[in-house]
């Protein structure tokens, strides 16, 4: 039996989603219709904006509002967990040579883990079974197993850098 606070969460994501996806499509229509100028009326735009919109709410499927959650709720978990992360190596202060920061003296290497990330949670999100693709499953113990190996891997990387600079 739900509580009524899960009653209330499970009808406003009911009800939040399709908004905030009317609202965006809404926006990226009306953005692009004002970027280009055609049409040469302000309120054409705006019609044409609105009716693509509620297209959009119409046609908005439980598959697509349930991919939109996840992703959402993943990208939130993951942009927390890089904030932190980015919080303890600056507080920490792990400079790299002549003052900069780790991201200023590696951006291609934290570039290509952000791509993976993104790439992670579309995967996550269910985005496989959006384009056609079977859904891969792994579990969260093979998942564990790759962050911890990541971060072993990433202190062990650390270790020698610095055994390097003093030598």
């Amino acid at each position: 039996m739900a509580t009524p606070v899960e009653a209330f969460i499970l009808g406003a994501r009911d009800i939040v989603i399709p908004i905030l996806l009317w609202l965006l499509t809404l926006a990226i229509v009306w953005g692009m219709l004002q970027h280009a100028n055609t049409p040469k009326s302000p309120g054409a735009r705006s019609v044409i904006a609105i009716c693509a919109a509620f297209i959009v709410l119409f046609l908005a499927t439980t598959m697509l509002t349930d991919f939109l959650g996840k992703l959402i709720i993943s990208a939130v978990v993951i942009g927390v967990g890089l904030l932190i992360t980015i919080m303890f190596l600056e507080l920490s202060g792990v400079k790299v040579g002549e003052g900069k920061n780790l991201f200023q003296a590696h951006p291609k290497f934290f570039g290509g883990i952000i791509l993976i990330l993104v790439i992670a949670v579309f995967m996550g999100a269910g985005g496989m079974n959006i384009i056609g693709i079977p859904q891969i499953q792994i579990s969260d113990t093979v998942i564990a197993f790759i962050v911890f190996l990541g971060v072993m891997l990433g202190a062990i990387y650390m270790m020698m850098a610095e055994t390097k600079e003093k030598k």
